[in-house]
């Protein structure tokens, strides 16, 4: 391997003739947007991770196996994200390497080609793992549904793994994937490798927010919570946005002799898709969590759909019965958390307030006063509530409600 002397420092690439180069101050490319989107990323996406986590380990008292995958996720992210921004710090990253002395390079060459890749693997796999973890806490699923989301999760586990072990053993002699005075010895196609990482991540994430969609439309919830879920799909679109992006920079500048240069920009939108893995699988919660600390925010917009509904004096009509879980279904979905409670009678264009007493796994029947009567016996320990539930129908008979919960 031959080094180029540029005013007495050794360097990996010569000048282009005319160039003026300065070791000191050299030109930069893309530090201080990774900064700012580094900053504020992250503390989105920390945010939103609280609330999740304040979500399942507060409201719920229920921890699960997919939020240890994305605190485990979370941790990685924060990983490569300081990893980067240390590269454009240290000044390997985002300058010219002919401004960059060869002992510096060296470094470039052992994190930002060796470590990042490695470290960048986890998040990726775990974030779109815990998304898919999610579908299956969705109600009513049909066979195709599961069978979707087990592949997409082979598709997944598949090619992150075989990613990971690749940026491991890129090299023979190992130590070659780090090392450029080591010139005995093979490598694998490196950029090769980073273009089929970004491709995979392409096509996982298009699996991810289509397989829900079709099922979405037809499950028997309330037209806002139907709405929420296909705006989170819609907001996970924007990773596949971001890992397109970060495909074609690598299609067409990873091979660029000035790998350096051209790394600013793509390792500036690594840290963009970093924390929107990390925003987009904690959104299933962020309704109950607005819900429990800002209620008053739903109140208005639920308020505003009733009062449309109302001044009308219309009949007395029967919409349908209390109905209760069957023994299948999830207690606590991310969304529908509330246990499912129809009100037998709405008045057109009214609006009412009663209160049920139900058993958590029983369902009580509809009581008058206090009195309650409990449609099937229970074992074990179990705790009562109480909810109040306020409920309108507009002029074309479309009922909307809310219900409060007491504990005790």
């Amino acid at each position: 391997m031959a080094l180029h002397i540029t005013k007495g420092v050794a360097t990996f690439l010569p000048p282009p003739d005319g160039y003026e180069v300065d070791f000191e101050n050299p030109k930069r490319n893309g530090d201080v947007t990774c900064y700012w989107l580094t900053g504020v990323g992250s503390i989105l996406a920390l945010l939103f991770l609280g609330q999740r986590l304040y979500v399942k380990g507060i409201v719920r008292r229920r921890l699960s196996f997919d939020d240890g995958l994305l605190i485990v996720a979370w941790l990685f992210s924060t990983a490569i994200q300081a990893l980067i921004v240390r590269a454009f710090a240290f000044q390997y990253v985002g300058v010219h390497a002919w401004e960059i002395p060869f002992t510096k390079f060296q470094e470039y060459y052992r994190f930002a080609v060796y470590i990042h890749t490695i470290v960048y693997a986890p998040p990726t796999a775990l974030t779109k793992m815990v998304l898919l973890l999610f579908y299956f806490q969705l109600q009513n699923q049909a066979k195709w549904f599961l069978w979707a989301t087990y592949t997409t999760m082979f598709i997944n586990i598949g090619a992150s793994t075989g990613i990971f072990f690749a940026s491991i053993f890129a090299c023979r002699p190992i130590a070659m994937g780090w090392d450029l005075t080591i010139t005995d010895g093979k490598c694998i196609d490196r950029p090769a490798l980073y273009e089929a990482t970004a491709a995979f991540g392409v096509i996982v994430d298009c699996l991810i927010i289509s397989i829900p969609i079709p099922m979405v439309l037809r499950l028997q919830m309330s037209r806002s919570k139907k709405a929420g879920l296909i705006l989170m799909f819609v907001l996970g679109s924007v990773t596949v946005v971001t890992s397109f992006v970060r495909l074609v920079l690598l299609v067409t500048e990873i091979k660029r002799s000035d790998s350096t240069w051209v790394a600013g920009p793509i390792n500036y939108w690594v840290t963009i898709e970093a924390n929107l893995l990390i925003i987009c699988a904690s959104l299933p919660t962020i309704r109950q969590f607005v819900r429990t600390v800002a209620p008053g925010l739903l109140s208005i917009t639920h308020s505003s759909k009733y009062n449309k509904g109302s001044g009308s004096t219309g009949n007395l009509r029967t919409i349908g019965g209390i109905t209760s879980r069957s023994k299948n279904a999830r207690k606590h979905g991310p969304y529908d958390y509330d246990t499912d409670i129809a009100m037998e009678t709405l008045v057109d264009g009214g609006s009412s307030t009663n209160a049920h007493d139900f058993e958590e796994g029983h369902q009580l029947g509809s009581i008058d006063g206090d009195s309650k009567t409990t449609i099937s016996e229970t074992r074990g320990i179990t705790k009562t509530q109480t909810a109040e539930v306020t409920y309108t129908v507009n002029r074309n008979w479309q009922p909307e409600a809310t219900m409060r919960r007491s504990f005790f």
